[in-house]
């Protein structure tokens, strides 16, 4: 409807689109076909609840306060809403400048301007290979354009698979999804708006145009990204229903191709302690942006032991100034990128549990019942002056600690805050982090909705069209 009436909302449609695929496996309850006013009523429904479903999970966190004032409740920021705010700045920056267009594509753009209204053949094997095509190259800008370094194509995803072969498989069903999008929006066919074969034809497709995935892979790339109960649309965007599988065009982006397989890869508990310490030997980036600093030294895995000769843990990253006396320990813990805000609660949780995690090894290197064994000729850990901090790739936290003293930072962010004058300057802006303004990069305006007889007056953020980063003072 919105395609038709040529207008855009800041409705969320890929959360909307997932409520309705997740109903759909947990109450299978309709049968034959749908009415458009049926699918307009669903729709409706799931908008509301993914409305619900963010406050609730907001609520939960402990991200709002809610206050019954009159007729409704005013739900309002618990935490610094600088700090979502600067994640949403880095994030944009770090999108690649230049991206191919179908626009550019003679092969694709004349398909979709010749089709019939009553069409509905897919595309030839040389539109569907163009489109291919393009996807591939836009899954690769994303994936370079990532300020921490993407996933390598020979991480391994389990059971023989790479990521890799998840790439190419995910860059037909990307190619193809596109095709229909554009279709829709080009000729206001709503329709197009899904795309739906047999999984046979789906799997033939894949054999022709990925031809160095191993149909056992194939088969595995599919039954992975197929939506089970209990997995995530956005990781698992494709929906089957009996034979049929379907794609859903804004449930399937280059954006996020990393956190898709790795997620996707991670389904099976079996699977996810292997792929968390695959992920936890990406730490070493840190440890290679640090030795930038001027005069740092710069160590990983620093074991710390007891007075009884037993290991007390160790210190992930550790970089000393022996001039000025000052150091920093960073615990890094390398979450998968968060797709949504569940997902983005879970990695808080993660950086609360490793700042109790350092926070132990601290007091037990501080009353001196552990002793970290620093490299040779390192100043004596007890003459530094020590910053203590939690590492993460992508997310700043927005929750506070309860560890005193314990901070909170991403690679993303120290990455785009430049190369180090000294150790002490990096120290400090990791203490008092630089972060966007409000009223000059955004501001906190109230979005109103009805449930049943009352009101929810909730804060949202509008970003200003101007640019930021984090600085040094």
């Amino acid at each position: 409807m919105e395609i038709t009436a040529g207008i855009e909302s800041d409705l969320p449609w890929e959360s909307v689109l997932a409520q309705l695929v997740s109903w759909h496996h947990e109450f299978s309850l309709g049968t034959g076909p749908c009415t458009e006013s049926d699918a307009a009523e669903v729709t409706t429904l799931a908008a509301a609840a993914q409305h619900l479903d963010l406050l609730e999970t907001g609520v939960r966190a402990g991200a709002y306060q809610v206050r019954l004032t009159g007729g409704g409740f005013r739900v309002r920021h618990s935490w610094n809403p600088a700090v979502e705010v600067a994640d949403a700045f880095l994030a944009e920056a770090a999108l690649p400048a230049q991206l191919p267009k179908l626009s550019e594509t003679e092969t694709e753009r004349r398909w979709i301007s010749t089709r019939s209204a009553s069409s509905r053949k897919g595309p030839p094997a040389d539109v569907l290979q163009a489109a291919v095509d393009r996807a591939t190259v836009t899954i690769e800008a994303y994936r370079k354009a990532v300020p921490e370094g993407q996933v390598p194509d020979a991480f391994s995803l389990g059971e023989g698979m790479t990521a890799g072969d998840m790439v190419r498989v995910l860059a037909v069903i990307m190619g193809l999804a596109s095709l229909c999008e554009e279709t829709a929006h080009r000729l206001s066919r709503l329709e197009s708006t899904l795309a739906h074969m047999p999984l046979p034809q789906l799997r033939a497709l894949l054999a022709d145009m990925c031809p160095t995935v191993s149909e056992t892979h194939q088969a595995l790339a599919v039954e992975r990204l197929t939506y089970r109960t209990g997995r995530s649309c956005r990781t698992s965007p494709l929906v089957q229903h009996d034979d049929v599988v379907i794609i859903c065009p804004p449930l399937i982006t280059p954006r996020a191709v990393d956190p898709i397989m790795l997620r996707s890869a991670a389904h099976d508990s079996r699977g996810f302690g292997r792929i968390g310490r695959e992920l936890g030997n990406r730490a070493t980036a840190w440890t290679e942006w640090l030795r930038t600093t001027p005069g740092a030294l710069v160590a990983e895995r620093v074991p710390a032991t007891r007075t009884d000769g037993r290991s007390a843990g160790d210190l992930d990253v550790v970089a000393v100034d022996p001039a000025r006396r000052v150091g920093l320990c960073l615990e890094i813990k390398w979450p998968i990128e968060a797709l949504s805000l569940p997902e983005a609660m879970k990695v808080e949780n993660w950086a609360t549990s490793a700042a109790c995690q350092l926070d132990r090894l601290r007091e037990e290197l501080r009353a001196g019942t552990a002793k970290a064994l620093l490299p040779s000729g390192w100043p004596p850990f007890e003459s530094i002056d020590w910053t203590w901090c939690v590492g993460t790739p992508q997310q700043l936290c927005l929750r506070p600690l309860s560890v005193r003293d314990m901070h909170v930072t991403s690679l993303r962010y120290v990455q785009a805050l430049g190369t180090p004058p000294d150790l002490e300057t990096l120290s400090d802006v990791l203490v008092r982090p630089d972060l966007p303004t409000e009223g000059v990069h955004f501001k906190v305006s109230k979005r109103s909705f009805p449930v049943e007889s009352r009101q929810v007056h909730l804060d949202v953020l509008e970003l200003a069209p101007v640019h930021w980063r984090p600085r040094f003072r």
